[in-house]
């Protein structure tokens, strides 16, 4: 099952709900290493709403694992996806012209013959 079969009947609240769960879910296990509880139950009920055939169980360590995986990449796509739709103004770039250096140019500098350098910038 790819993830556009399973967020295609979520509503714009319910795919922010997921994003924003998910996010917390991933702060709050940097920082505490434990799950966001309201996130672990949201992710749970999706789940057994969406594979009723695969039985996932809160207090298995793995399962809790593999169910907040799967939420957070769902929750990945529906940012992807949802950048993809807005459509990005392109500016054209306003070409400046180069102001002329007042400087005068240097003169390259010559090894001479005996190895040093002139400063006249000729060589014999």
């Amino acid at each position: 099952m790819d993830y556009n079969s399973i967020i295609k009947n979520y509503t714009e609240e319910e795919k922010e709900n997921i994003v924003n769960l998910a996010k917390a879910n991933k702060s709050k296990m940097g920082l505490h290493n434990e799950y966001d509880s309201q996130a672990l139950n949201l992710f749970f009920d999706l789940w057994h709403h969406h594979f009723p055939n695969v039985r996932q169980s809160k207090t298995c360590r793995g399962c809790r694992k593999s169910v907040c995986q799967f939420f957070h990449n769902i929750a990945d796509f529906i940012v992807e996806t949802a950048k993809a739709v807005e459509p990005v103004e392109t500016v054209a770039p306003v070409k400046k012209k180069a102001k002329k250096s007042k400087k005068a140019k240097e003169v390259k500098k010559h090894k001479t013959l005996t190895g040093a350098l002139s400063p006249t910038g000729t060589r014999k």
